[in-house]
């Protein structure tokens, strides 16, 4: 954890960097977001993996309600992450230095 005293003088640091070039610390927000979308990509991935795994289970150890309502919370879940995921693709973002601010 930062002291008051460390988070101002980190806050300064990345003022003068942006002041001084603006691509270079935009290259990092940039870097920042590709790797946070991988990361929850694998995660959905995985998810999906593991619900394919138990209906399976399901279905083999004979609960075919069990394994239909495995299927249907993965499908609902998934419809609904898919569906909060596009809207956050419009949602307007900062403005960048040589552009109009969104309304």
């Amino acid at each position: 954890m930062l002291s008051d005293h460390e988070r101002k003088a980190l806050r300064e640091v990345e003022r003068q960097f942006q002041a001084e070039d603006p691509r270079f610390t935009r290259s990092f927000e940039a870097r920042q977001t590709r790797m946070a979308r991988r990361h929850h990509k694998l995660g959905a991935h995985l998810a999906v993996l593991a619900a394919a795994l138990l209906t399976t289970f399901l279905l083999v150890a004979g609960s075919l309600v069990g394994a239909l309502a495995v299927a249907a919370a993965t499908g609902l879940i998934w419809v609904a992450w898919r569906h909060s995921a596009g809207t956050d693709r419009g949602a307007p973002g900062p403005a960048r230095e040589g552009e109009p601010p969104s309304s």
